[in-house]
């Protein structure tokens, strides 16, 4: 959503009609982008959240929960000092620009009234803060700019305020005097331009959305230019033009909210916007505005944590892959070790021919169908017994490394998959829940404490081996310590939350579905509730359901009572949720079917009774075996109901 110049002026508008009288209570600022006023009005207070974030600015009402820092910053403080106990006295807009002034009336040491105008800049990368004294002197800003960063306008503590160079554009009102007038609201200069740049360029406010709204609902070629238009295109263009003007002017429009495939909002718009699925009407701006922000937001706080998640489990799968070559390498010296042997069974066999201090010796191989000649390197410090010893040696730590080599390769590949199944569960994440959880779990392998958060572990828990390099992710092959960026990381991970959170201890729920004909349907967010799911929480007649061969949720179908199968629509919506939630990692195998259609993505999910699922004694959380299986070729999609 773009917050152009005209929307701006119609959000003074409402903004100045619900605030007008009231008082401001209490102000905080979240971020360094953010300021919260807590404004009192009848039976209680409302949030009116600024923001200046460059990819986000906004003004609205919003009841978005933000955290506040321990200690306010010192804009925030004097915010604080001046606008604390203020009365609003009005909100304006200094004629269709992207700036809301919201001007109060304060007491200031003296006990006189004072005025002070809060000046919210919504300019993208520029987007500023500015508070105001009643004679123009800027008290402070949230962004210092000085004459190094501009040498047009300095916003700076003790100068006087200026607006940002105007444009020369009609407004509004003399655009509907020229139509009035029969003649076209464009500006001569712009007559070159096609008719979406040459509407941005002649009214001001106008954002480009808008402009493609106008001409398209004018059904105009966007390639044509103002002098292109027959006299009837003209006539088109000027009535689209004077009925959007004057909803605007009038304060008739509508606020919309268009909504994507996905059921998100997509964009907010004061124009009835086309090519959206859906489209909701709201009742005022600021509410279409924190709608759209907010679920923006939201997205963009789970992709973060999503990224910081995968950053950790990424170091971590990269170190393991590292381990495994390591041990790939001993693998094949290990191979060598029958040839040393060999070796020296033939100096001890040849012992009288081979000389004191000789560094290497060429026998007859005696095992060979050809009696071929091998040259055996031999140390010159060392008789032919010692040589022989000193190859026996080397033989039994030969022989020994491969023996670790090929158990230390067998648990890389457990790693492996179990970090895999992780990189799966956070790529499916699809809410902070979901994300805390995969966290939990996280920090409880590097604690070595897997089990799960309620009730004490039962008698057939496995002891943590603190020495095995493979059996913690992490830890390191001395055996010593855990692997100290894998600890680190997670510690970062957790830091700030501190005893603020009640809930911290408290198990997530699972993710609860419901199919289309009244089945429930159980999946885990993590490996750990995975386990909880299928071994605490399913019954043995229920349905266990995993996408074939990969990482992935485990999914429980609950039967019905009296019941031995469920319906195939049921089977069908199950098998279609363990696909979804595995969408990452069957991409990254390849393994969509051939005859997927496009955009669509489709597996091979596999499912049987839970009585049928195995746990594999001593392997990490979530791996499981199971036999007596069918398997089934499904769409990887959500069922049609949400996350209860």
């Amino acid at each position: 959503m773009t917050l152009d110049g005209i929307t701006c002026q119609l959000l003074a508008n409402e903004l100045n009609e619900e605030l007008t009288g009231k008082r401001i209570d209490k102000i905080y600022m979240p971020d360094r982008h953010s300021v919260i006023l807590h404004i009192r009005f009848t039976g209680g207070y409302r949030k009116l959240l600024i923001s200046i974030d460059p990819g986000s600015p906004r003004i609205c009402f919003s009841e978005n929960t933000l955290e506040n820092p321990s200690i306010p910053p010192s804009f925030c403080m004097l915010l604080r000092k001046y606008l604390a106990g203020s009365r609003i006295e009005r909100v304006t807009n200094p004629g269709y620009e992207r700036i809301i002034e919201i001007t109060v009336s304060n007491n200031d040491e003296l006990r006189d009234r004072k005025l002070y105008t809060l000046t919210v800049e919504l300019m993208g990368r520029f987007s500023n803060l500015v508070l105001i004294n009643e004679n123009g002197k800027i008290l402070d800003s949230a962004v210092h700019v000085d004459f190094s960063v501009s040498r047009v306008r300095e916003v700076m503590p003790a100068r006087i305020y200026a607006y940002p160079p105007a444009q020369d554009k009609l407004t509004a009102e003399k655009a509907l005097e020229m139509a009035a007038k029969a003649e076209l609201p464009l500006m001569e200069s712009e007559y070159s331009r096609p008719i979406e740049k040459a509407l941005v360029g002649s009214i001001k406010g106008l954002s480009p959305a808008l402009a493609a709204f106008i001409d398209d609902k004018a059904n105009i070629d966007g390639r044509k230019t103002p002098a292109m238009l027959s006299d009837s295109e003209k006539n088109t263009l000027t009535s689209v033009l004077t009925d959007f003007l004057r909803s605007v002017t009038d304060g008739t429009y509508t606020a919309h909210v268009f909504y994507g495939d996905d059921g998100e909002p997509a964009d907010a718009s004061i124009a009835e916007l086309t090519g959206y699925p859906r489209t909701k009407t709201v009742s005022s701006i600021s509410e279409a505005i924190d709608i759209f922000y907010r679920a923006r937001d939201s997205k963009l706080v789970l992709d973060k944590g999503r990224d910081r998640l995968n950053q950790i489990i990424g170091s971590a799968l990269a170190r393991i892959i590292r381990k495994r070559e390591i041990h790939e390498q001993d693998l094949e010296e290990g191979k060598k070790a029958d040839i040393l042997k060999h070796s020296g069974d033939l100096i001890l066999t040849y012992k009288y021919m081979i000389e004191q201090g000789a560094s290497s010796v060429t026998l007859t191989d005696y095992t060979s169908e050809s009696q071929a000649e091998i040259t055996i390197p031999l140390n010159p410090a060392l008789d032919a017994s010692g040589n022989a010893q000193d190859y026996y040696k080397r033989f039994h730590k030969a022989k020994r490394k491969m023996e670790l080599a090929e158990q230390y390769l067998k648990e890389d590949e457990l790693a492996v998959e179990y970090l895999r199944s992780l990189s799966a569960a956070v790529n499916a994440a699809m809410s902070l829940e979901d994300l805390d959880a995969i966290l939990e779990e996280l920090r409880a392998e590097i604690s070595g404490d897997s089990g799960f958060r309620k009730g004490a572990p039962g008698p057939k828990a496995q002891p943590v081996n603190k020495g095995d390099p493979n059996k913690m992710v992490g830890i390191a092959k001395s055996g010593k310590a855990s692997s100290r960026a894998l600890r680190e990381a997670a510690k970062r991970a957790s830091m700030g939350k501190g005893n603020k959170d009640k809930n911290k201890n408290k198990p997530l729920a699972c993710r609860r579905y419901m199919t289309s004909d009244g089945y429930e349907i159980l999946a885990g967010r993590n490996n750990i509730q995975n386990d909880q799911l299928t071994f605490h929480v399913a019954s043995r007649r229920d349905w266990w359901f995993h996408v074939k061969g990969l990482p992935g949720t485990h999914v429980i179908l609950r039967t019905k009572p009296n019941e031995e199968m469920p319906s195939d629509n049921a089977v069908l919506e199950a098998a279609s949720l363990a696909a979804f939630f595995s969408k990452a990692i069957i991409l990254e195998e390849h393994m969509t079917s051939g005859d997927s259609k496009p955009g669509l993505l489709k597996a091979e999910v596999d499912y049987c009774p839970v009585s049928h699922v195995k746990k594999i004694p001593g392997a990490k959380p979530g791996m499981v075996i199971y036999e007596g299986y069918y398997s089934i070729l499904v769409e990887a999609k959500e069922p049609h109901s949400k996350d209860l």
